[in-house]
């Protein structure tokens, strides 16, 4: 156990702000983030890294026999294939030794290293202040360990808040750094490089002169394609294991969902394995250029057919689930005061970055299921593409399994949405649900997606008949042992 006490000072308003968005773990008074990176080892032996985040402010301080005093926090974690248990740990985490509670605290960080065969698992993890009697925080996770020997692969995408050279060993240490983990997934305006590790497996493998080429670049989450500033290549010599630990400037990178993402190519430029991990960045004081959209002649394009302002402000307005940060803020400043011929040159600029062959064609599919969208998922006088499902279904696509349960008799009715993959994610999953079924109107309350929603108090929303997640003087909470909604969402039908 490598427990961290002293993180960065920013990293404190970073989690005060980010305990109610991704990834995050919240009780009534615990706080913590999670993440995890899966690593290999050159006789094939695959393992897990996790990255635990307390909030310091968060937990409860008790009086020592020493007159300081001192937090700790029980950690459980288990990891599942199908209903066997692979690898257990159990174990507490103690808070250092303070002598005034009334100051800001340090938050509490602890990696942990467990070695997983290759297989499909659950992760549950189990929180739990021992000086509180608020009830624990359990979350649970899928992810896949596939490292078939002798394939070119890349591990998981470590994000990095400080490394050094060491040969000391111990759970920090790979490849001869020494590396605190930056366990979050975002990046506030204060943050001015992202530095991250990863390795990649097996390159020697390939062709005798032993070189290839290896791309990291950014790109936006909703968007598949590069950002040209933040691309860069690199001629590398094969090993059989090789990593990559640099940094990346993005003080004028701005606000959005974005991708890291890596790539090994061959000499021909083939695609020889990949990775990538998301993140968001807040940088309001940097906006996008669009000085090359305004430069657009839309007379002769599809866009340039829609001559009627509210046409196109509302079409403009249907672009909303799939559009980048940046291109959503644009938007929002166009409808104030722009002309036609500037809302024609965005509505054709943003179906070019998508398709710049036939942008037409592009557009005309994605209104089809805008319209699919209006009319299956309307809520009262709320088009069907600003409601949470059809948002979800425009951004993501048909979902593979939709379990709906709108009859049992101590929940609110409820779906809960599958996908099996999606943008390098596997077993992705939505749960929506209404107070009322006339209305129509499901709520999106939970996700596994990157970027979405996540609330692991989930269920006792969808039981609130019976119980009420925002009375603090209510304990009692409903069992969901055997419900449909775990049933569904563990097993999706």
């Amino acid at each position: 156990m490598v427990p961290i006490f002293e993180i960065m000072k920013s990293l404190l308003i970073i989690l005060l702000s980010l305990f109610v968005s991704t990834g995050v773990l919240s009780g009534k008074t615990l706080q913590a983030f999670m993440s995890y990176a899966i690593f290999n080892t050159p006789d094939n032996k695959p393992y897990i890294e996790t990255y635990l985040v307390i909030n310091g402010q968060s937990i409860t301080y008790v009086l020592q026999p020493d007159g300081s005093f001192q937090a700790g926090v029980n950690v459980k974690i288990i990891f599942r294939e199908n209903d066997s248990i692979i690898n257990f740990d159990k174990y507490e985490l103690t808070g250092p030794k303070i002598n005034d509670t009334s100051k800001t605290i340090s938050n509490l960080m602890d990696v942990e290293r467990y070695y997983l065969p290759n297989g499909n698992y659950q992760l549950e993890l189990t929180i739990q202040d021992k000086n509180s009697d608020n009830e624990a925080v359990v979350n649970y996770d899928d992810f896949v360990i596939d490292y078939t020997k002798g394939k070119i692969s890349f591990s998981d995408v470590e994000f990095v808040h400080s490394y050094d050279r060491s040969d000391k060993g111990g759970l920090l240490e790979k490849n001869g750094y020494e590396i605190i983990p930056y366990a979050l997934d975002y990046y506030p305006e204060v943050a001015q490089n992202l530095t991250f590790y990863s390795e990649l497996y097996n390159i020697d493998s390939i062709a005798a002169d032993g070189q290839f080429l290896l791309y990291y670049y950014i790109r936006p989450s909703e968007l598949d394609k590069k950002l040209n500033q933040y691309f860069y290549a690199k001629r590398m010599n094969s090993a059989q294991v090789r990593i990559l630990l640099t940094s990346i400037d993005i003080s004028n990178l701005p606000s959005g969902n974005y991708m890291l993402v890596l790539e090994a190519r061959d000499r021909n430029n083939n695609l020889m394995a990949s990775q990538q991990k998301y993140f968001y960045r807040y940088n309001p004081s940097v906006k996008y250029n669009y000085t090359s959209m305004l430069s657009l002649n839309p007379q002769n394009s599809f866009a340039g057919q829609i001559t009627s302002k509210d046409t196109l402000k509302q079409y403009i307005d249907y672009l909303y689930p799939i559009s980048t940060e940046a291109e959503k803020s644009y938007a929002k400043s166009l409808f104030k005061e722009s002309d036609v011929p500037t809302l024609q040159k965005f509505l054709l600029n943003f179906w070019l970055q998508r398709d710049n062959t036939n942008p037409e064609a592009a557009w005309t599919e994605y209104k089809t299921r805008v319209d699919q969208v209006n009319n299956d998922y309307k809520a009262g006088r709320i088009k069907g593409y600003k409601t949470d499902r059809g948002y979800v279904y425009l951004k993501y696509g048909r979902p593979n399994v939709i379990s709906k349960s709108y009859n049992e008799p101590a929940a609110y009715p409820f779906e809960i949405w599958h996908y099996y993959s999606m943008g390098g994610q596997r077993d992705i999953r939505f749960v929506f649900f209404t107070r009322d079924l006339t209305t129509n109107d499901f709520q999106l309350i939970h996700s596994t997606a990157q970027g979405e929603i996540t609330n692991l108090q989930w269920q006792k929303y969808i039981y609130g008949r019976t119980w009420d997640p925002l009375d603090i003087n209510d304990v009692t909470i409903p069992s969901t042992y055997g419900s449909f909604a775990t049933e569904y969402y563990l097993q999706p039908r």
